[in-house]
Parts: C-alpha cells; sequence; structure tokens
C-alpha cells in the first residue's frame, strides 16, 4: 500500500472514528447525559422537525394528487393560496383522525376496563376450580387450594384505608404525572407550531440550508452530503407513507375479522393493533399479545383462535399486502430489519425502534453504493488494456 497523502487522510480518519467509537463505549453513561442535556435543551424542535416530516406526507398528497390544479390556475392569487390551503388540509385530515380514533376508542377502552375487572373475581375462581379438578384427577390435593377465596370487599377496603393513609404520596405523584403531562401538552403544541412553519416555507429553508453546506464546506463534501439528504429523505418519506398504510389496512382486516368470528371488544383491540404496528416486525406481535391479555379475560379458548387468526392475517399482510402499499421498498435483507428495530429499541425506545429500520436503510444503500464503486474500479484496474 502506497502511503500518499490520499492514503494517509484515510488512516487518519478511520483511527479516529476508532477512538471515538471505543471512548463512547467506554463511557455509555456520560454519552446517555449528554445526549438527554440535548434533548432537553432542543427537544421541542426535535419534535418539531420529526412532526413536519411526518405532516409532510398528507401535505406532499394534497399539493401533488387532490388540489394539484391550484398549480396550474392562472390567477396568481389562487397559486399563491395553494400552500397554506394544502397545509391546512393536511392538519385537519390528520388531527381529525386522531379525534375520531379517540372518540371511538375511549368510550369503548373505558367500557372494556370495566367489564374486565368485573369479570377479574369469576375468572380467578374458575381458574382455581380448574386446578382442582386437574389435581383431583392424579388424587393430588392442596388444601390452599381448596380453601382458597378472596374477600373483594376487605380488598376494596384496604386498598381504599391505603390511599387514604398515603394520601400525601398519592398527591405528589399526581402533581407530578399532572405536571409531565401540561410539560408534553405544551411542547407538542410548540413542537406542532414549528412544524407549521417548517412546512410553510421548506423549500426556503431547503434552499438555504444547501446554500450554507456549499458556503462551509469543499464542493464534493456538500454534494455528497446533499445526495445523502435527498436519499435518506426519500427513503424516510416512503417508510413513513407505507407504514401509516399498511397499519391503517391491518387494523382494518382485524376488526373485519373480529366482527365475524365474533370476538369480543373489536374495536380496542383492532386499533391497539393497528397502533403498535407502526413499529416494524414486534409491534404488531406487541399489539397481538395485548388483545389475547383482554380475551383471555373473556375466554381462553377464543383468546387461542385470536392469536390463530393474527397471525393469519400477519403472514397474508407481510407477503402480499405490505410490498404493494409501502411501493418503493427500502430494500433491506429481512435480518437486517430485524437487527435495525432491536437496536434503535435498545437506544432510544419506541422512537428507535420507529427510525431504526429508515437510518438502517439509508447505511445500507450508501453502503452498497461505495461497495459497487469499489468493484468497479477494481474490475477497470485488473481488465487488461485494450
Amino acid at each position: 500500500m502506497e502511503f500518499n497523502r490520499k492514503n494517509v487522510r484515510v488512516i487518519l480518519l478511520v483511527i479516529t472514528f476508532a477512538v471515538v467509537l471505543y471512548t463512547a463505549a467506554q463511557n455509555l453513561a456520560s454519552v446517555y447525559g449528554a445526549v438527554k442535556t440535548v434533548w432537553n435543551v432542543f427537544g421541542v424542535v426535535i419534535t418539531g422537525l420529526a412532526m413536519a416530516f411526518v405532516l409532510n406526507v398528507p401535505l406532499k398528497l394534497f399539493e401533488n394528487r387532490v388540489l394539484y390544479g391550484m398549480s396550474e390556475d392562472r390567477r396568481p392569487l389562487v397559486r399563491k393560496l395553494r400552500r397554506p390551503v394544502c397545509l391546512a388540509c393536511a392538519l385537519v385530515v390528520t388531527l381529525g383522525v386522531i379525534v375520531i380514533l379517540i372518540a371511538v376508542v375511549l368510550p369503548q377502552l373505558t367500557r372494556t376496563v370495566t367489564e374486565v375487572a368485573a369479570r377479574v373475581p369469576e375468572y380467578i375462581s374458575s381458574v382455581v376450580n380448574w386446578l382442582n379438578e386437574f389435581l383431583a384427577r392424579y388424587n393430588i390435593e392442596i388444601e390452599a387450594l381448596k380453601e382458597f377465596t378472596i374477600n373483594w370487599e376487605q380488598v376494596f377496603k384496604d386498598l381504599t384505608t391505603y390511599l387514604k393513609e398515603g394520601s400525601t404520596n398519592v398527591i405528589n405523584t399526581a402533581t407530578d404525572v399532572g405536571t409531565a403531562a401540561a410539560s408534553t401538552v405544551m411542547n407538542t403544541f410548540f413542537g406542532l407550531i414549528i412544524a407549521i412553519y417548517i412546512l410553510a416555507q421548506k423549500e426556503r429553508i431547503g434552499r438555504f440550508t444547501r446554500r450554507c453546506i456549499e458556503a462551509f464546506l469543499p464542493h464534493k463534501l456538500a454534494s455528497g452530503i446533499s445526495r445523502i439528504a435527498s436519499m435518506a429523505s426519500e427513503t424516510f418519506s416512503n417508510f413513513v407513507a407505507g407504514q401509516l398504510a399498511d397499519s391503517c389496512i391491518l387494523g382494518i382486516l382485524c376488526y373485519i375479522c373480529m366482527r365475524i368470528f365474533r370476538f369480543p371488544y373489536p374495536e380496542v383491540i383492532s386499533v391497539v393493533i393497528g397502533v403498535t404496528s407502526l413499529v416494524p416486525m414486534v409491534g404488531s406481535f406487541v399489539g397481538e399479545v395485548i388483545g389475547a391479555l383482554l380475551i383471555l379475560i373473556f375466554s381462553p379458548l377464543k383468546a387461542l383462535l385470536f392469536v390463530v387468526m393474527v397471525l393469519a392475517i400477519q403472514q397474508v399482510d407481510g407477503a402480499f399486502i405490505y410490498p404493494r402499499v409501502v411501493g418503493k421498498s427500502v430494500g433491506l435483507p429481512g435480518i437486517a430489519v430485524f437487527c435495525a428495530v432491536i437496536v434503535g429499541g435498545n437506544v432510544a425506545g419506541v422512537l428507535g425502534a420507529v427510525m431504526g429500520v429508515p437510518v438502517c436503510a439509508v447505511l445500507y444503500a450508501l453502503l452498497r453504493e461505495a461497495v459497487d464503486a469499489r468493484l468497479r474500479r477494481r474490475r477497470e484496474a485488473e481488465s487488461p488494456l485494450v
């Protein structure tokens, strides 16, 4: 290997990256503290950027499909109003869907919790009776099970006494929860304002960002960053749009099948499965477990049949629906998707699990381009001169 200026620079960059990565791995607590500090300072801005990215999907739908005629109108005022009208439609549709889901699910969720709480004593008694009958077949007797009873009035009385005696802690906990909830609502509101501002002037912001990159970075590096940013934007947009559409289809299919087979709590469970399926691969299984636990209180046999039904729907969705809904796939192998979800979840929880797949897709595309370019240069160097 020839030690010219270019190779020495590459070696130094690799060594620097390795040292930084090793130092970060040895000081994960400090890195986490730094990330947490950055989030506390810029959390609202990051939330606004994330909301802008998600809202950009319905915004482009209205601009490029539904209200595309406004851009071709001869009247300048109509062309000027295209962006505000499309942005307002995107906001109304998005918030409308959320409000409808809450209005439909919240009463049903309250009713479901009440029914489950009412069935818990009966369910525990039936489980104890089944255990006694099962053990009796093998001549096994457990006195504790025979005399097992729960005085629910005493349980609720003790719970009330505990709450009264620990009212100070309860009030403090409620105050902390209320403060956190109020802070989350305010951050979400300000994040939405930032998202609206970004979407209203996204072309202007994009041009200014590109000018800053070109002004302070070398031309080759600036071109590479612009290309990576464009690739990331396309990958993230396809992923978000595909996941939203696929989650809606999965939830609707689950609701239809639950109605056909007369499973309990179809509205709540279908929404839970639809929402949790936004997390790739593992999300729908989490929703399936939650739904099975709810149905288990009602009927263990129906809970088992529900699991079989959801697994069948997931197989159909993964084999036929998801590839056609997403359109341009992120192009990742199955094992890479699974690893991206696991690693992303370990790093940043649910948000990391959601963002892990598109981030991994961008890195995979860049790696594939680098490998293709390197192999092409090697073939050109090894091919005989004509």
